[in-house]
Formats: structure tokens, sequence, C-alpha cells
């Protein structure tokens, strides 16, 4: 007992450290977003988040701590910023993929907006192009997805996937459009006002503070068939998985390109959407043959080139071109297995393996606030936009910037209110689960 007792006392004093730090963070960052001209009006503005403070220091160290369990600082710290460990078997060209979606999403978003600007024709070529070139983060963060959850290896409960899910990525998803709905007036939480409104604009889906929502609502709906579509594809044999891959492929070409001949056909093609494309990250990432390479290759290069003539000759036709079309699907596919194979050729692991883990852990964070880090911060408060710069610069350094500042953005979210959220939901399942075996053992 007295070797215990100096162990928890300590591990109380650096969590209160660390707490401290996140709030003192907090403040610092809310203030400079907030800022309104003097320190005293802007600590009014936010009067009503500072009230809360105490009690978020609360809940945060609980969250904290209950995190923690039995590491010690420098483990904690590292599982922080890291993540947990992870088996040996983790394919880490995943974890860049993660990555790049997310800087293809700050990407496409960015160059979007100055399309229409009045600039040199090289200058909004240029940005047509990385607009187009950007928007493979859509089709790529669903075959991630594919990747992962299809091709887990690991066994667990119905009720357990979907808890999981629920707790990583709808909570955060939740969180986030609460947060920006509190920003831009929309509900107020301190005191509560229009929380019916809000809860059914959560539900509706995307909306205008968040439009790149639309695909977090995408990929948990793929999560509720998951499960049964995982059984199926891993009972498939190789020539099966080659047959599937080709028919997904030919659904994808009729669905978008035979409207655009003026050919209409009275089939519905189920699989030339994103559940296709979610079954393809399966495929590509843990079932592709010589077969399956070469054609992803060879087309999504080809596609690569299609896409920005496509983009710059006529703009309007982008979806012919993106999101699910065929260019776009190849091309995210071609995108894995260049990074897959970089992995193997050249040992990329290791040489950047702390800062990986630390950006991979935070991408969907990232992702989920880049509209506000992007516009608000980036834009807004910094002044960066890729027309500056002699365009290339601005580009450059406007994506730069703004994954550094939803990297910091996110870091914060997912390490106080998010984490407090998500350990009350889990709190609440091992209490209904205690409940339900206390139940069992009753009727037994």
């Amino acid at each position: 007992m007295r070797v215990e007792r100096p162990m928890k006392k300590d591990r109380k004093v650096w969590l209160i450290g660390l707490v401290a730090a996140l709030l003192l963070l907090a403040f610092a960052v809310m203030m400079y977003c907030e800022w309104r001209g003097s320190f005293s009006e802007t600590v009014y503005a936010c009067r009503k988040m500072l009230w809360a403070m105490p009690v978020f220091a609360v809940l945060i160290g609980l969250a904290h701590y209950s995190e923690a369990k039995d590491a010690g600082a420098k483990e904690y710290v590292k599982q922080v910023f890291c993540g947990k460990a992870n088996s040996g078997g983790r394919k880490v060209y995943l974890d860049y993929a993660r990555i790049l979606a997310a800087v293809m999403v700050i990407l496409t978003h960015a160059c979007s907006m100055q399309v229409d600007e009045d600039a040199a024709p090289w200058r909004i070529n240029l940005l047509l192009v990385c607009v187009g070139v950007g928007l493979v983060c859509n089709p790529l963060y669903v075959m991630l997805s594919g990747a992962l959850l299809l091709g887990k290896e690991k066994e667990e409960s119905l009720g357990k996937f979907y808890f999981r899910r629920f707790v990583k990525v709808a909570v955060p998803m939740l969180v986030y459009y609460v947060i920006f709905l509190c920003l831009s007036g929309g509900i107020s939480l301190i005191p509560p006002q229009n929380i019916k409104e809000g809860a059914l604009l959560i539900l509706a889906g995307a909306s205008g503070i968040v439009p790149h929502y639309w695909l977090i609502y995408t990929l948990l709906s793929l999560y509720i068939t998951a499960p049964f579509l995982r059984v199926m594809v891993r009972n498939l044999n190789d020539g099966q998985i080659t047959a599937l891959f080709y028919l997904i492929l030919a659904q994808e070409v009729i669905a978008t390109y035979c409207p655009l001949l003026g050919i209409q056909t009275g089939f519905i093609w189920n699989l030339a959407a994103w559940e296709g494309i979610f079954i393809l990250g399966y495929i590509i990432t843990n079932r592709r043959t010589k077969l399956i390479e070469r054609t992803v290759l060879i087309l999504g290069g080809i596609s690569v080139i299609i896409l920005s003539a496509v983009m710059i000759l006529d703009y309007t036709s982008k979806d012919y071109v993106c999101n699910k079309a065929p260019t776009m699907v190849l091309f995210a596919g071609a995108v894995l297995i260049l990074l897959s194979k970089l992995e193997a050729k050249y040992k990329i692991k290791g040489k950047f393996d702390v800062l990986i883990q630390v950006l991979a852990k935070y991408s969907y964070a990232i992702i989920l606030v880049h509209w506000c880090g992007l516009f608000v911060v980036t834009w807004g408060k910094i002044g960066l936009q890729p027309l500056r710069f002699g365009c290339i610069g601005g580009i450059a350094l406007t994506v730069l910037v703004a994954f550094l500042v939803c990297f910091v953005l996110g870091f914060l979210a997912d390490n106080t209110i998010v984490l407090v959220v998500q350990k009350g939901m889990e709190a609440i399942g091992k209490i209904s689960s205690g409940i339900k075996k206390s139940i069992g053992k009753k009727e037994n």
C-alpha cells in the first residue's frame, strides 16, 4: 500500500497538469478565434464558455483519468498524441492514405471557392485541376473504411461493432455539429435554446454550416451493413472477388455514362453507389490480384489526365469524372496501390512513424473541423488564400496552414469535449451491459 499511494498521487498531479495545459491552450485558441479588438471585449463575448470552464475542467479530468487507467505519464502522453499501441500487422500505408485524404479535402474546398475569381487563365486552370484532384478524398475515405472494416480479422458481436462505431465515429461528428451550431447562433446550450430545432437539423444531415458532413453520414450508413458485407466478401474465392471487382466497375460505367449518351435504362445499378466503392476498398487493399492491380494502375493514371482535362474544359461536367464516377474511383484505387508499394519498397515505416501516427489519429478530427479551420481561421483570421503568393505558393501555404490549424482545433476538441462525451457513452454502455447480465443471472 505504501508503494501504491505515491504512484496514485503522482498520477493525479500529471493528469491535472495535462488538463490545465489543454484548457490553457483551448482558452488561447478561443480568444484568438473570437478576438474583438480588446481583451475585455473578447472575454465578455466568451463569458458563457468561461463560466462553464470549471465544470469542463472536472469532466475532462475524470475522462482522462478513466482513459489513462494504469499508464504512466510518458506512456499516456504518447497515447494522447499517437493513440494506443497497435499490433505488428498494421498497414502503415493506410495511415498515409488517411492523412492524404484530409489534405485533399482541404485542397479541394480551398481552391473551389476561388475558381470564379477574376485571375489569369493559368491560375484558374490550376485551381480547377486542384479541385478535381482534391475530390479524390471522397472515394478514398470510403475505400479506407471498406478496407479497415471488411478486412478486420478480429471477430466481434454486432452489438459491440455498432457501439464502437457509434462512440468512435458518430459521437465526434455529433459533438462537432453541436459546437458549430452554437458558434453560428443556431442553438444555445447556456441557457438552452432551439435545442429541438438543432436536433432535427442534425438528424436531417449536412447543412450550410457543415456541408461536408454528407460524407460522414454516408460512412455511418455504410457501417450499418458492414458486418453483413464482411461475411459475404470474406467467403468469396479469388475468382469471385475478381468478378465482383469488374462487375462494380461495369455498373459504375453504365450508371455514369449511359445518361450522358442519352441512353436510358430501367435497371437499378445498386453497386454503382458508395456501397460498391466501399467493397472496392476491401478488394484493392486485401484481395487484389495482379490483373486487378494492373487494371487500376493503368486506368487510374489515364483517369487523372481525363479528370484534369474535363475540369479545365468544362467544369460543369465534373460530376461525370468526380465522386462516384469510374475515373475518380480508379484514381483513388491507384493511390492506395501506389502507397502500398511505396511502403513495401522504401520501408517508410519507422522514418516518420511517430509523426504519421499523430496525424493519422487526428485525421478524422481534421476532416470534421476543416470547414471552420479553413474559412474562419485560415482565410478570415490569418488571411491566406489560394490566389495569393503567385497562386502556387498561395495554394501550398493555404493548405499547409489550414491543415495545421485544423490539427490544433481537432486535437483540442478530441481531448476535451469529445473525450468527455465518449467516456459518458462508454459508462452508459457498461451500466446497461451490467444490468443485462444481472437480469440474465436472475432468469437462470
